[in-house]
């Protein structure tokens, strides 16, 4: 079931911007409706044109006639309808153009004639600005819709009245015909939605509303802003403020008509034009402090409305802000247990290297087996490095080096042989991805330094150093031992661990310098800072 049926029916109109935005001229849901209401529009006029012929309003007519006339003003039924069924400029445009024909027929100059057409666009005005900000049920399938309607059907005559005496003016009424004219085009008016519209929209207004969801998809109904709330003050302000300046100046223009044409001026003549011009100030600011009121009252609805969905968004927020930190450190949990148990499955397999190492007779095989538990363990440390991190993402370069280079060193060291190691690292924080062949890297050189560069002699030392020097860290492996000799080409070496170290430069993007003789042998690498923090 529908909000509109479970809630009433809120007005939501299929705006012109609506239909020319979704739908081609081409189409049945364009023209078609264009059509009915082009064809609605002109019936309406021409029954109001037929209503004018038969002179029902006429100074010579009492009041009683002169309401009649209003409560069976066919355009201004068929505007306040098409407001509530289809949307404001749908009903605004035949309101608009018999109010004009009315006025300019009766001889008013035109741009007083568009003025008279404005009252009653100000009169629907009222309608659309109350259902826009209230959204209530248009049906009056309820008593808070009824009484609403009863009100905003009042407000709408008043404001439509204003051209009554517009109207009066130029028909040279006095005073007294001037308030019963004035009298009877606000009561009507106010009679006419009461005892035609109020039962139009009771009896359609489901119907039409079932049709039109069912036919269009409209857009949600937009919400009050402060914006609209100030620009419909705005308007209404200044629309009725047009009229009090209107009626000034045609009081003006009546009074010196008055004294220009009379020798002994009637101090009623003078009255009536004062008490005239009067009734349409009073009139004009009494709308205008209840639009007023009314703003106050959606301004507070509004500040009101934002404070409290302000306060569920934040309560929101917090709640989601609780369950992503509980999931975080759930996350947390689960990472740090996967880089144990990761470390753990590493050390089994360097422990059954290790037993086979024990275990072998060949001192080649054995030698492989030590290579590969180093390498192994190496990648080992930087999961246990990892684990031990309250950032689960980067690692401690200086612990993670430290640790690779005393393993390695200790683990290949020779009996009898005494080398010393050094190390002078720079801490920085490097992430996984670029830990390991780093770390990888290192391991290969030490080994591959204990195994041929102290080989004629009993001790010696290997240096290891990182310099961080703004984008780049340098890193330095070196020992004093033989060198390599001349005849060996590291390039193309087809050692293993050299094809590793070449290898994992690429993979690091490093640029490595290799310096070689006698005295020793330096490996320089310069490594781009991408992915490290300091």
């Amino acid at each position: 079931m529908n909000n509109s049926l479970r809630n009433g029916i809120t007005w939501n109109p299929v705006s012109f911007e609506y239909l020319f935005a979704n739908h081609k001229l081409s189409s049945p849901k364009f023209f078609l409706p264009f059509l009915g209401w082009i064809l609605l529009s002109a019936s309406a006029l021409y029954l109001t044109a037929i209503i004018y012929e038969k002179e029902f309003v006429s100074i010579t007519l009492s009041r009683i006639e002169i309401v009649n006339y209003f409560i069976l003003n066919p355009a201004y039924i068929l505007g306040i309808l098409l407001l509530f069924w289809a949307g404001f400029e749908w009903g605004f445009i035949p309101v608009y153009l018999s109010s004009f024909f009315i006025a300019y027929a009766s001889g008013i100059e035109v741009i007083w004639a568009t003025l008279v057409g404005l009252s009653f666009i100000l009169g629907l005005g009222f309608y659309a600005l109350a259902y826009h900000s209230f959204k209530v049920d248009y049906s009056l399938r309820n008593l808070k819709s009824i009484v609403l309607f009863i009100v905003v059907s009042f407000l709408s005559a008043l404001a439509s009245s204003m051209g009554s005496f517009i109207w009066s003016f130029f028909q040279q009424l006095s005073a007294p015909d001037m308030l019963t004219v004035w009298k009877s085009w606000w009561t009507g008016m106010f009679f006419q939605s009461i005892l035609i519209v109020g039962p139009l929209l009771y009896l359609f207004s489901k119907k039409v509303d079932t049709l039109k969801t069912s036919y269009y998809e409209l857009p949600e109904q937009r919400s009050v802003s402060i914006g609209w709330i100030y620009g419909s003050v705005i308007t209404v302000s200044v629309t009725l403020a047009l009229f009090i300046f209107s009626g000034y100046q045609l009081g003006r223009y009546n009074v010196s008509e008055i004294i220009g044409t009379q020798q002994m001026i009637a101090s009623q003549d003078v009255m009536g034009s004062l008490e005239a011009f009067e009734i349409i100030a009073w009139t004009a600011i009494g709308l205008i402090v209840i639009t007023g009121c009314t703003a106050i009252y959606l301004l507070g609805n509004w500040n009101k409305a934002l404070r409290t969905e302000v306060i569920s968004h934040t309560r929101d927020l917090l709640e989601s802000q609780e369950k992503l930190k509980k999931s975080l450190e759930e996350k947390d949990i689960l990472f740090k247990e996967l880089q144990h148990r990761v470390k753990n499955n590493l050390a089994q397999v360097h422990g059954m290297l290790e037993l086979q190492e024990a275990m072998t007779d060949n001192s080649e095989f054995a030698d492989l087996l030590k290579v590969s538990k180093s390498r192994i363990y190496t990648m080992a440390l930087a999961h246990e490095a990892l684990y031990k991190n309250s950032d689960l993402t980067d690692i401690s370069l200086k612990y993670y080096l430290e640790q690779i280079a005393e393993i390695t060193h200790e683990s290949f060291l020779e009996e009898g042989k005494e080398i010393a190691l050094e190390c002078s690292i720079d801490d920085v924080h490097l992430n996984m991805s670029r830990a390991i062949p780093l770390g990888l890297m290192i391991s290969e050189i030490m080994i591959n330094a204990h195994k041929h560069a102290f080989n004629g002699s009993n001790s010696g030392v290997l240096k290891i150093e990182s310099k961080v020097n703004k984008k780049t860290l340098t890193l330095t492996i070196a020992d004093n031992g033989a060198g390599i000799p001349n005849d060996v080409d590291f390039s193309k070496s087809n050692s293993l661990g050299m094809m590793l170290v070449q290898s994992f430069t690429q993979q690091l993007k490093a640029k490595m310098d290799l310096k070689s003789s006698n005295k020793g042998t330096i490996f320089t690498f310069l490594i781009p800072l991408t992915s490290i923090e300091t």
